[in-house]
C-alpha cells in the first residue's frame, strides 16, 4: 500500500527530518523550497561545504543519508541516461567506503539464519570483514570440511530502515513531479519504483545464489571464465556462503604482470566474457567494476558479486548490435529510428532536432578511424542526447551500455591499444546473421501476420464504436506539434511501406501476364522480361521483409 505523502512524513518523522538537515546541509534546500517542504528547514548550514563541487556534496550526502541512499546513488551510477557523466564518476567513488558492522552482531545474525551455532559450521571464521557494502558485509571463513568460502552477512535491521527510507524517498519523488515540472521527463516516481524493486531483490540473497548458479550454467564449458559454487546448506534470504575464489583485481596491472600473464590477453578476454554474457546468454553482469572482476594465477577471469544482474530479451539485444552498427557505419537516420522503437517517446520529442544533434555527435569522429573513438562514451552520449528529447530508454539498455561502458574502460586500462569493436564485431555479427535467418524472420512475419489478422477482426467493432461516438457527441482532437511530427514520422514510414507493397504487387501481376503472353526474347522457354520482372519483384519484396523485421512491426 503506497503512503501518501503527509503519512510518510508523520510515520518517519524523525527520519524525515534527518534527510531533509543533511540535504539543506549540501546545498540543497532549494530544491526542498520548490517542493513545499520550506517550513522543515532549520537554519542554513550550507556553508560548511561551499568550496565542495555539486558532484562532490552529492557523493558525501549519499554517504551521509546511510545504507539506502548509498544503494541508490550506486545504481544511479549505473543510468548515464539520467545522471551527468561528472556525477557518476563522484558517485561511483562510494564503492567499499562503508564501514563494517560489528561481529557479535554479524554472528548472532548468522547463527539466527542457520539455525546452528557458527563454530558447528566453520572451522574457523574472521571477525573483521574483508568487505562492507551499505546493504551486506563478507567474511572470509572455512567450512568443516576444509573448503575456503566467503560468508555474505545482511547488515541486521537493514530492512527497517530500507522500508522507511523508501517510503520517504517515493513521497519525494511525487512532490518534486508535482512542484518541479522540468523533473518529469526524468520520471523520479518512476525511478524510485524501479529503485526499490531492484533493492528488494537484492535483500533476497537466495537470489543472489540462483544467480550465480545460472551463471555458472551459461559459462559450462567455457575455461576463460571461472564461477564459484554455492553452498546452499548454508545459505537463506539473510546469509549467503559461496565458493573463496583466489586471484588479483582486473586492475592491478603490476601483480597481473608478476604473475606472467599478458595483459592484452586479459583484457580481450573480460570483453568476449561480458560481450558473450550480454548478446548470447542475455544475462550479464551488470556492476562490473574492477573489484568485481578477478584475474586468477591460470589467467582465467572470475567474476564476484552476483546482486546486480542484467536481463535483456532477444529483441533488445538485437536492436543493441543494431545500434552499435549504426554508431560504426555514422548513420544518424537509422540510429533516430533504432531510439525511437526501443525507447518511448514523449509529446516533447522533437525528432528532426534529435537528428541533427545525433548527426553533430557523429561529425566530432569524422576522419578518426574507429580505435580512436571512444565508442562506449559515444553510445552513453547518444542515450543521454535520447532522454533530453523526452525518450525514455529503458532501464535494461541503461545497465547493459554500462556493463559495456565499464569493459571498454578496463580494457584500455590493462592495454591501451584495446579495440572494443574488433572485440565486439563477431558477436555483433553473428546476432546480426541469426536475425536475418530465415527461421527467424518465419517467426516474426507468422507472428506479424498473426497480430494483423487478430486487429482485422476487432477493426469493425471499433469502427462502429467511432461511428456511435460521433453520432452522440462531436469529437475533439488536440494536435500538438511534437505530438504531430511523431505522428507523421510513423505515417510516412507506413505509407512508404504501403507505395512499396503496391509496387511489388503491380510488378507481379505486370510480369503475369507477360509470361502469360509468351511475349518478347526468351530464355529456356521463358520471356526474358517476365523472368527480370519476377527477380525484381522478389528483390524487392524481401527488401521490405527486411524492413519489417528491423523494426519488429508491420
Amino acid at each position: 500500500m503506497r503512503l501518501t505523502q503527509h503519512n510518510a512524513i508523520y510515520l518517519h518523522a524523525r527520519r524525515y527530518r534527518e534527510i531533509i538537515n543533511v540535504i539543506v546541509k549540501y546545498g540543497f534546500g532549494y530544491l526542498l523550497e520548490r517542493i513545499g517542504l520550506a517550513r522543515l528547514i532549520s537554519g542554513d548550514k550550507y556553508r560548511k561545504v561551499r568550496r565542495l563541487t555539486a558532484p562532490e556534496r552529492v557523493r558525501l550526502m549519499l554517504e551521509e543519508l546511510g545504507p539506502t541512499f548509498v544503494k541508490l546513488g550506486q545504481i544511479l551510477a549505473t543510468r548515464p541516461d539520467v545522471i551527468p557523466p561528472d556525477y557518476i564518476e563522484e558517485i561511483k567513488k562510494l564503492h567499499d567506503r562503508i564501514p563494517g558492522v560489528g561481529f557479535d552482531r554479524i554472528k548472532e545474525q548468522v547463527e539466527r539464519e542457520l539455525g546452528i551455532r557458527i563454530e558447528e559450521v566453520f572451522s574457523s571464521f574472521e571477525p573483521q570483514p574483508f568487505a562492507a557494502a551499505s546493504i551486506a558485509q563478507v567474511h572470509r571463513a572455512v567450512l568443516k570440511s576444509g573448503q575456503s568460502v566467503v560468508v555474505k552477512v545482511q547488515r541486521p535491521g537493514i530492512e527497517r530502515v530500507i522500508k522507511a527510507d523508501l517510503d520517504i524517498l517515493q513521497s519525494l519523488a511525487r512532490l518534486a513531479e508535482r512542484h518541479i515540472p522540468e523533473s518529469r521527463i526524468y520520471d523520479p516516481v518512476g525511478l524510485v519504483e524501479e529503485f526499490a524493486h531492484a533493492l528488494q531483490r537484492e535483500l533476497d540473497f537466495t537470489r543472489e545464489g540462483w544467480n550465480v548458479e545460472r551463471f555458472r550454467r551459461n559459462f559450462e564449458g567455457d575455461y576463460s571464465v571461472y564461477v564459484p559454487r554455492v553452498f546452499w546448506e548454508f545459505t537463506t534470504r539473510r546469509v549467503l556462503t559461496i565458493e573463496y575464489v583466489s586471484g588479483v583485481r582486473v586492475d592491478q596491472l603490476d601483480k597481473i604482470e608478476e604473475m606472467g600473464i599478458s595483459r592484452k590477453k586479459i583484457a580481450e578476454k573480460g570483453a568476449r566474457a561480458i560481450l558473450k554474457q550480454i548478446f548470447a546468454h542475455g544475462f550479464f553482469h551488470a556492476d562490473p567494476h574492477p573489484g568485481n572482476i578477478l584475474v586468477r594465477p591460470d589467467g582465467r577471469i572470475a567474476f564476484i558479486d552476483f546482486g546486480m544482474m542484467g536481463r535483456i530479451d532477444r529483441y533488445t539485444r538485437y536492436k543493441m548490435a543494431d545500434l552499435i552498427k549504426n554508431v560504426v557505419k555514422r548513420d544518424e537516420e537509422r540510429i533516430v529510428d533504432i531510439l525511437l522503437d526501443i525507447g518511448d517517446a514523449g509529446r516533447q520529442c522533437n525528432i528532426g532536432e534529435l537528428q541533427l544533434d545525433v548527426q553533430d555527435m557523429l561529425e566530432r569522429y569524422y576522419g578518426r578511424t574507429l580505435k580512436e573513438i571512444n565508442m562506449t562514451g559515444l553510445l552513453n552520449e547518444i542515450f543521454a542526447t535520447a532522454n533530453r528529447y523526452g525518450i525514455k530508454i529503458p532501464p535494461g539498455f541503461a545497465l547493459l551500455s554500462k556493463a559495456i561502458l565499464t569493459i571498454d574502460g578496463i580494457g584500455r586500462q590493462l592495454y591501451p591499444e584495446f579495440d572494443f569493436i574488433k572485440i565486439a564485431g563477431p558477436f555483433v555479427k553473428q546476432l546480426m546473421k541469426e536475425r536475418y535467418s530465415l527461421p527467424y524472420m518465419a517467426r516474426v512475419l507468422r507472428a506479424n501476420l498473426g497480430e494483423a489478422a487478430r486487429s482485422l477482426l476487432l477493426l469493425p467493432d471499433l469502427i462502429g464504436e467511432i461511428y456511435d461516438k460521433v453520432k452522440r457527441e462531436s469529437i475533439k482532437i488536440d494536435f500538438e506539434y511534437n505530438g504531430l511530427e511523431k505522428f507523421a514520422f510513423e505515417l510516412n514510414r507506413m505509407t512508404n511501406r504501403l507505395v512499396f507493397s503496391m509496387i511489388v504487387a503491380a510488378l507481379i501481376i505486370g510480369t503475369s501476364l507477360i509470361i502469360r503472353s509468351n511475349a518478347g526474347p526468351h530464355l529456356q522457354g521463358f520471356p526474358i522480361m517476365g523472368i527480370l520482372g519476377f527477380v525484381l519483384a522478389g528483390v524487392l519484396g524481401f527488401g521490405l521483409l527486411i524492413s519489417i523485421i528491423k523494426t519488429g512491426i508491420m
